[in-house]
Order: C-alpha cells, then structure tokens, then sequence
C-alpha cells in the first residue's frame, strides 16, 4: 500500500508576497480598450503603450475606452512606491540622474507599459519619485547604486504593496550586492562612533604586543 507524502513546501526567506492590486484585476478586459490619456491599447490582458502597437504585425484597432490602472493611479494620487534622494551631494550631478531615472523607466516601460513614473516632488531635504509599481522603484534604486555608488535602502509595508526606497549617495560604496544590510550596519557605526576600530584578535593582540 503506497502512503501519500506531500512533498515539503520550501518558502524562499526573501521571497516576496503576491502583491495585492486594487488597480489590476486578474481578469482580462473584454475587446480591445484604449486609454484615453496615454493612448496605450490593452491587447490580451497587456498594456501596450502606442509605440508598441505601430510594431505589430496586424493593426490593433480600439473598440471602447477605458482608463488604464496607471494613469487611474495618477488621478487618484495613489503610488505603489516611492524613491527617496536623500542629501544634498547629488544635486550637483541632479541633470545627469534624472536622466538615468528617465532612462530606467523607460527601459521597464518596454517590458510593462505599467511601470511609469507618476509624479516628482522636491522637497528640503530630499527628493521624492513616486512610481506606480514597486518593480520600477526596486530597479531605479539598483540602478543609483550601480551607477553613482551610495548607499540603498529597501524596506516594504507588511500591510500593502507599498515599497519605499532610500538612497545616500555620501555613503561609502562597500563594493558588495545592493541593498546588503551589512554595509548599512558598518555606515551606521561609522557615523556613531567616529572611526572604525578594526577588531583585533587575541592572537593578532599577543603578536603585535598590543
């Protein structure tokens, strides 16, 4: 008689959660809508922004309109994640990353329309890109770190589906995998503490006498 063993189910630690969407239903729309904002043409349950729809093959031909979910986000003001530039360095180099924002949003916009940059508000002390999808506000936190080093900061709402990232760009760049806790504990004691102490082994303490 042959016994019934489920298998385990494994659950990765950092694995995120299904993102809950009040904006996306998991349904298809019925036809073939067209935003009326930003022109974008829902074709089988996929947004696709009016550059995309000139490379297919066939012509799409819209038979109703309907708000896509980011430009209803837009209206209603509501973002799913938030990029905050923090200090005052990078505004020295402001032009050039903004220009690489633009440029990751437009590089996820070509895999998923959705990925779009609602708004931008200046603050005193930082800057804030809100997005409306976390997927765009995670790659545009990996891209500043990649490309003008820093320090990122990643933490999510266990509520909602609402990612918040920070970035200091006068945080020294520890050379390891974005968003790597360890770097944020060795700034964190380097700014309490003034200088970092290497710590010293007994054996290392008995050779050099100290």
């Amino acid at each position: 008689m042959k016994l019934y063993n489920p298998r385990r189910q494994y659950k990765h630690p950092f694995k995120e959660p299904a993102r809950q969407d009040p904006y996306r239903s998991t349904s298809k729309p019925k036809s073939r809508p067209r935003c009326p904002s930003c022109s974008s043409v829902s074709v089988r349950g996929r947004w696709l922004s009016p550059e995309q729809t000139e490379e297919l093959k066939t012509g799409v031909v819209a038979t109703r309109e309907l708000k896509c979910p980011a430009c209803q986000q837009k209206e209603d003001h509501f973002a799913l994640g938030v990029v905050e530039l923090r200090g005052e360095s990078w505004r020295r180099n402001k032009e050039s990353i903004m220009n690489m924002v633009r440029n990751t949003e437009a590089i996820a916009r070509h895999r998923n329309d959705q990925e779009r940059i609602l708004w931008v508000q200046e603050l005193k002390t930082m800057t804030k890109v809100y997005v409306a999808l976390p997927e765009l506000a995670r790659k545009i936190g990996r891209e500043l770190e990649k490309s003008f080093q820093g320090y990122t900061e990643y933490s999510r709402s266990t509520e909602e589906a609402y990612l918040r990232v920070r970035w200091w760009p006068t945080f020294r760049h520890m050379k390891h995998r974005p968003g790597h806790p360890f770097r944020r504990t060795l700034e964190l004691r380097e700014s309490s503490a003034g200088k970092m102490r290497a710590n010293k082994s007994r054996a290392f303490r008995a050779r050099s006498g100290s």
